[in-house]
């Protein structure tokens, strides 16, 4: 009965560690995957400016700028 008990205690234990494991887990990767699609934003961005920069005026004023 013992041992019954210490199998099921035991199990119960790695259960609830892996749950919160798993949620610290989760909670990382979904603060990572943001923070990596918002530098991919930034960097596009950044890509876009150097483009119009590098143009000359006349491809400047032609281009539509969303006004």
């Amino acid at each position: 009965m013992d041992f019954t008990n210490y199998l099921i205690g035991l199990l119960t234990g790695v259960s609830v560690t892996t749950f919160f494991l798993g949620k610290e887990c989760y909670k990382y990767y979904t603060k990572y995957t943001i923070q990596q699609k918002q530098l991919d934003r930034v960097l596009k961005l950044n890509d876009k400016i150097k483009k119009i920069k590098t143009m000359n005026s006349n491809e400047t004023s032609n281009l539509n700028v969303g006004i």
